[in-house]
């Protein structure tokens, strides 16, 4: 049976060995694939890394497990080989906050002060009828702001009143029209390229929790930036200090999580150099916690029930050259023909030109999944036809440089399950087998991840300290029962 643990073995013959009773007992492990820790986090993306830097900055013990190659999940960023620039067509910005300044000072990298005027002067152009757009934005008037404001809990989460108003549970452009929001106001809220799925039907809820003070705060002036523009680069700078404790290119195959504080959690997980065993007293989950992703953890009917609410979007990115569109303008989709412009999915939400000169990252949006080749064939046909309505002097053949898939995007239930009390459910899980949930569940953009995660953090360190002196008692216990025996043996 311990051959087949310590040995890289096939995935096959330890699916089935994992099923058996002491799969998870570290008697039928080799010491040294064994791994104990205070807390074991999944996913290293904005979330989990921030985690393990903060658990460790609190003297504990962390392991970090990351199914790619690299750290930063959605803060992806294109290297130019040829003026040595980059370009970051994933996460953009970060509030200029204490929290962000000090990790980003944590891991040695540089912050500027950013500007959304460097995303250029916006041209309109319906991608799909081949058409120029007379469109202006006013941007969002008080009249929004009036509306956010009967909603503060959405400012850092969503926790809602209970029963939940249903206002917001109304699409979108329903909630516009109720409220008779100005039509600048509508405009600018429907054309955050940010926003997934269909802009028109998306929940009031979704609208307010994404475009919230916070968000409001950065678009005013208080955002920050890789001084490089290089998101990637504090990532990248964390892999050195996280050794021995990052798996890359790993993923769990089986869990055990205990209803007691004392028994933790048991992970199996694969990595390039073999399954290990991981002995935590708490786990973190900074993957979007979907259906899909849950299956190797063990999950209860009442986790499942509650876990099976969540879905998340489509999502696309990617760098693209040889344009022939002119900088300094970004090119967005809008449609001629529809409510408030918005266009039609799937399709190219737009181009926005870099600092590397030449170079502009485009996003998709899209209902369903589509593949990488569709969407770049969508995004050639799209910028050979701003080639003619912008008569550009040249029209060369775009040439494609990088693409990142972000799905499960913009986590989100539907408004029945709002209705019967999902995000309720979902916080009475935080801690519930000794498992805690962050990421973008309850907000958007790494900033308030990292704000929620100090939030959360007093409690998991409790829960941390709570195991500790529960395994303490049970071995002074079995300490002093020992002796007792030894004493009565001795008579």
């Amino acid at each position: 049976m311990k051959s087949l643990f310590v040995s890289s073995g096939l995935s096959l013959a330890f699916s089935m060995a994992a099923l058996a009773a002491n799969a998870f007992d570290e008697s039928s492990w080799d010491s040294s694939q064994i791994i104990r820790r205070d807390v074991a986090i999944i996913g290293g993306g904005a979330a989990g890394t921030y985690a393990t830097f903060r658990l460790k900055d609190h003297g504990k013990s962390v392991v970090l497990v990351e199914k790619t190659g690299r750290l930063g999940g959605h803060a992806v960023t294109y290297e130019d080989p040829i003026t040595g620039g980059s370009v970051d067509y994933g996460v953009q910005v970060y509030d200029n906050n204490s929290i962000v300044r000090n990790f980003f000072s944590r891991l040695n990298t540089p912050l500027a002060d950013f500007s959304f005027a460097s995303f250029g002067r916006p041209i309109y152009a319906d991608f799909k009828e081949g058409v120029l757009l007379n469109l202006t934005s006013g941007g969002l008037g008080q009249d929004y702001i009036n509306e956010l404001n009967k909603y503060p809990y959405l400012n850092d989460g969503i926790e809602l009143p209970n029963p939940v108003s249903e206002d917001l549970l109304l699409p979108w452009v329903d909630y516009i029209n109720k409220y008779h929001l100005d039509y600048s106001t509508a405009v600018a809220t429907l054309a955050r390229p940010a926003i997934t799925g269909d802009l028109l039907n998306i929940l009031t809820l979704y609208v307010f929790n994404d475009l919230n003070h916070l968000m409001l705060q950065e678009e005013s002036g208080a955002a920050v930036i890789n001084a490089n523009h290089d998101n990637s680069q504090l990532y990248r700078n964390a892999v050195p200090e996280l050794q021995p404790d990052l798996f890359l290119n790993s993923t769990v195959v089986a869990g055990y999580r205990s209803t007691r504080k004392r028994d933790g959690v048991r992970l199996i997980i694969q990595t390039p150099a073999g399954f290990k065993l991981i002995i935590a007293k708490q786990l973190i989950l900074g993957i979007p916690p979907v259906l899909e992703n849950m299956r190797s953890f063990g999950l209860d009917s009442h986790e499942h029930d509650v876990l099976s609410n969540i879905y998340g979007l489509p999502y696309y990115g990617g760098v693209v050259s040889n344009t022939g569109l002119a900088s300094g303008f970004s090119y967005k989709n809008s449609a001629a023909n529809t409510t408030y412009n918005v266009a039609e999915i799937p399709s190219v939400v737009g181009f926005t030109p870099s600092t590397v000169d030449g170079l502009f990252f485009y996003w998709y949006n899209s209902p369903e999944p589509v593949s990488q080749q569709q969407i770049e064939g969508e995004a050639r046909d799209a910028i050979k036809l701003l080639q003619k309505l912008t008569n550009s002097t040249t029209q060369p053949e775009p040439r494609f440089l990088a693409f990142a898939d972000f799905a499960p995007y913009q986590l989100r239930a539907s408004a029945d399950s709002i209705r019967n009390g999902f995000y309720d459910d979902m916080y009475g899980l935080q801690g519930h087998r000794n498992t805690w949930y962050t990421g973008t569940l309850f907000v958007t953009g790494s900033s308030q991840v990292w704000n929620n995660t100090e939030v959360m953090l007093p409690e998991i360190l409790a829960a941390i300290n709570a195991s500790k002196s529960l395994r303490e008692a049970a071995w002074i216990l079995l300490s002093h029962t020992l002796k007792r025996l030894g004493n009565i043996v001795g008579e």
